[in-house]
């Protein structure tokens, strides 16, 4: 009987591992504090200001023709077609104006404008009524040569709208005629909704414990609070179990979102990575009243309109790099196609947007949004974590450290899933339908057989190739009724058995049978294995996961992290097969390929077989029919 270990295997939670030794369980615990950041939706309303704003913007310039030394005037007619007062805070222009003219005079209805440290930027106190129009006069004279090619940008309690300027200024008897589109045309500002994105925050179960899990973003879209976002960001994954959502709201540019609100999920489809959810109740658990704070809410574009090139904003919490909203701008770059949603399955972009962004905004100049930011299965594009947050002993070594599986909170990204995807689940929502489809991507079903040389065969009658075997102070493992059973008796546990010779590229197979499920546990092969700090893991488990590991000189490597696929039957039978050599280390089940990797480090070693439990105990398992093949 070997010494015990304890060993990580990424398997989302504390266990003990045992080759065939014991050792002491240790469980992590975390609480979590609920802070009351902000009372009272009146004060709140205050913050947030009006909504509804639908602001357009013309300018004009005159004359036509600008000599040095001429006088000139730029007015900017400033619409409100919206159905709330609109209150202009400011008006910006070009710097360049500052070089080839000086300010005269500027001329508003009531004479609010006011210079704000500079001869281009103006702070104002000017309200236009609903359907009402202002028009801001600034006079100039023309100092020096040159143009001007930019944007003014019109600054209202909420939102920046921009516009385009050009215009010229000739030498004397030089004449440059402007640069003039229609003049008279009304040009609609860019809008930049970042009062209707919120980040969302998923409330775990740890070791008995809710704690704060990951965040994500999302993006308004009902006066009754439904929220889009991504489905990984609100469903629970292997590790962890999400028991409730924390919606933040919005309240300014600069400030972090504040939690206000408690959701649940209405619709979810993790194969598409779409989900909308609905404010339930405020942060105590009171009434929401979410339709008091006057948020705007976000049209839907048609995402079948976008062409390359078209120009994108994305908006949301990035999880990394600070706590405020934070906008990135970008083009559309191309379009990827999956079988079951059509050719524009991912919208791709030449923005790169931190993970957190995941499930935010992405919105047209015109403020609609036409996509949702997607961190997983991003149709093919890379994607690199940069920020994982480590929550539990998930290698089950007793400690909370580098080594054990995170849960990635912020990461580069550049998919959205389209618009025009999310449609239906919207609309079911807003009837109240609840709809939640938690399967991941199936695995392409590519046929995976053992052939060649038989080197081992054992129907477990005997104990004549020297398994480890013995009991252990929670576990037994033996060979009883033509099987090598492992029992174990407590939850988050691990126990392995090895034969005594060593193997390299080698063919696995194995016939495995629940004998008392535990409806959570996990099976499979080790292999390569040098000692108790080298060695290599694959398994599937009752819950349909499947995973490749490693450990090298004691820390562990994720080959394949735990995946699901609906391949493997929930309660078997299961006929594993593997593979493990230099070249190629792959696992399957009844015949179907499941995953493959490669391990550069790879050494021969003994095999073996494994059986854990996570968050229920008794776990019982048999094996039969164990078979080593050399190709």
């Amino acid at each position: 009987m070997s010494t015990q270990k304890n060993k990580n295997t990424g398997n989302g939670k504390n266990r003990t591992i045992w080759i065939i030794g014991c050792s002491s369980l240790i469980i992590i615990g975390l609480c979590l504090v609920f802070f009351a950041l902000l009372g009272g939706f009146a004060s709140i309303r205050n913050i947030l200001g009006s909504a509804n704003e639908s602001v357009s913007i013309e300018v004009k310039t005159s004359p036509a023709v600008i000599n040095v030394g001429d006088p000139f005037n730029i007015s900017v007619l400033i619409s409100n077609n919206g159905n709330r007062n609109l209150t202009l805070t400011g008006i910006h222009l070009p710097d360049e104006i500052a070089e080839i003219a000086s300010i005269k005079n500027v001329n508003t209805a009531d004479k609010s404008v006011r210079l704000d440290g500079s001869s281009t930027n103006y702070t104002l106190d000017l309200i236009i009524a609903p359907n009402g129009k202002q028009t801001i006069e600034f006079f100039f004279d023309a100092t020096n040569p040159g143009e001007v090619n930019s944007n003014i940008d019109v600054v209202t309690s909420n939102e920046t709208s921009q516009i385009e300027l050009t215009l010229a200024v000739s030498s004397e008897n030089s004449a440059v005629i402007m640069k003039e589109a229609t003049p008279t045309a009304t040009i609609v500002s860019e809008i930049i909704p970042y009062r209707s994105v919120v980040q969302i925050v998923a409330l775990i179960e740890m070791d008995g414990e809710i704690a704060e899990g990951w965040t994500g973003s999302g993006t308004i879209i009902s006066k009754d609070g439904l929220i889009l976002t991504n489905a990984h960001v609100v469903l629970s994954d292997h590790y962890y179990h999400v028991t409730d959502l924390i919606v933040a709201i919005t309240v300014a540019q600069d400030e972090p979102p504040v939690k206000m609100f408690y959701a649940d999920i209405l619709q979810a489809d993790a194969n598409l990575d779409l989900a909308v959810i609905k404010i339930r109740s405020d942060i105590e658990g009171g009434p929401a009243n979410f339709a008091d704070l006057d948020i705007p809410l976000v049209p839907l574009g048609d995402s079948q309109s976008l062409g390359l090139g078209d120009e994108l904003i994305i908006i949301g919490y990035p999880g990394i790099g600070g706590e405020t909203i934070t906008l990135t701008r970008g083009e559309v770059s191309g379009f990827t196609s999956q079988e079951e949603y059509g050719n524009r399955a991912y919208i791709k972009t030449s923005a790169t947007f931190a993970g957190g962004n995941s499930g935010g905004l992405a919105a047209s100049q015109q403020g609609e949004i036409i996509g949702v930011p997607t961190q997983l299965g991003s149709g093919g594009i890379n994607v690199d974590i940069v920020d994982c947050r480590r929550l539990a002993d998930t290698n089950r070594d007793g400690i909370i450290d580098e080594n054990d599986n995170c849960v990635p909170t912020g990461g580069f990204i550049n998919a959205l899933r389209p618009i025009n995807l999310a449609i239906p689940m919207i609309d079911a929502a807003k009837a109240g339908q609840v709809n939640i489809v938690e399967n991941r991507p199936t695995t392409e079903q590519e046929e995976y057989k053992q052939e060649g040389e038989i080197v081992l065969f054992d129907e477990f009658n005997n104990n004549l190739n020297n398994w480890s075997l013995g009991e252990l102070p929670d576990a037994y493992v033996e060979i009883n009724n033509g099987q090598l059973t492992i029992d174990s008796y407590i939850d988050n546990y691990l126990v392995y058995s090895t034969l005594p010779d060593v193997y390299d590229n080698v063919g696995l197979s194995v016939d495995i049978s629940l004998i008392n499920p535990a409806y959570d546990g996990d099976f499979g092969f080790i292999c390569g294995y040098q000692d108790i700090y080298n060695f290599i893991g694959v398994e599937i488990s009752e819950d349909s996961f499947y995973t490749i590991w490693a450990y090298e000189d004691d820390q562990y490597i994720s080959l394949v992290d735990w995946t699901y696929t609906d391949i493997i039957p929930p309660k078997g039978p299961f006929g594993l097969t593997a593979y493990c050599g230099s070249e190629l280390i792959a696992l399957g089940v009844n015949g179907i390929l499941l995953g493959e990797t490669v391990y550069e480090d790879y050494q021969p070693g003994l095999v073996g077989l494994v059986s854990g439990t996570f968050e229920n105990p008794n776990l019982s398992v048999g094996f039969d029919n164990f078979l080593i093949m050399r190709p």
